[in-house]
């Protein structure tokens, strides 16, 4: 297909028209023009809609008949699970309240406290919130720890700074006293001070 294309497209006895023509050709009965193929993708998003319709319908009937269909101790039975489903997701609803509460102390990042919340989240609050401040003191030991090393290999790695006879100013005499290979590195490391002393 993409040789034969080329071929048309590169072919320069043929015209736009001619060329037009031949891509169809070559295309056939997969061409689509873009106003049908958007009509038939709104149609399926259409049709889609419909059918999620029908089917939460047909699932709300079914669930009414399965009601229906109940003994009186079922019912009963069946309110009482829905009543302690309900409590239970409550339940867990609070302790994910104070979970996040916690943690947001030390986990900036909305997806990762997220995750943690609902990871660590249970039915007991207290359990979740203890959980939460170990996991708070962990991460902090861990920043602290992690800040100290940093601190560390930043004063090992600031250069000393000199002191005494050194870094006083230099002076003829003082200059004429070092050595050859002092004096050049003198000059070296402080060419201003070096123009000093001689203009």
């Amino acid at each position: 297909m993409d040789e034969e294309l080329s071929n048309v497209l590169g072919n320069e006895d043929l015209d736009s028209n001619a060329k037009a023509e031949a891509i169809k050709k070559l295309i056939g009965a997969n061409y689509v023009p873009t106003k049908k193929y958007s009509d038939d993708v709104t149609t399926v998003k259409n049709e889609n809609k419909q059918l999620k319709t029908s089917i939460k319908e047909k699932d709300t009937e079914i669930e009414g008949y399965k009601n229906s269909q109940l003994t009186d101790d079922q019912k009963k039975q069946k309110e009482f699970d829905d009543i302690a489903n309900t409590k239970r997701d409550l339940a867990i609803e609070r302790s994910q309240i104070q979970a996040e509460k916690i943690l947001s102390k030390v986990v900036s990042d909305d997806k990762e406290l997220e995750i943690l919340v609902k990871g660590i989240s249970s039915e007991d609050m207290e359990a979740t919130k203890t959980l939460a401040q170990e996991l708070v003191n962990t991460i902090t030991k861990q920043k602290e720890a992690t800040e100290a090393k940093i601190r560390e290999e930043l004063i090992n790695d600031t250069p000393k700074p000199k002191g005494g006879e050194a870094d006083k100013t230099m002076t003829k005499d003082k200059f004429s006293k070092l050595s050859y290979n002092e004096q050049v590195k003198f000059k070296i490391e402080n060419p201003e001070g070096y123009k000093q002393l001689f203009n």
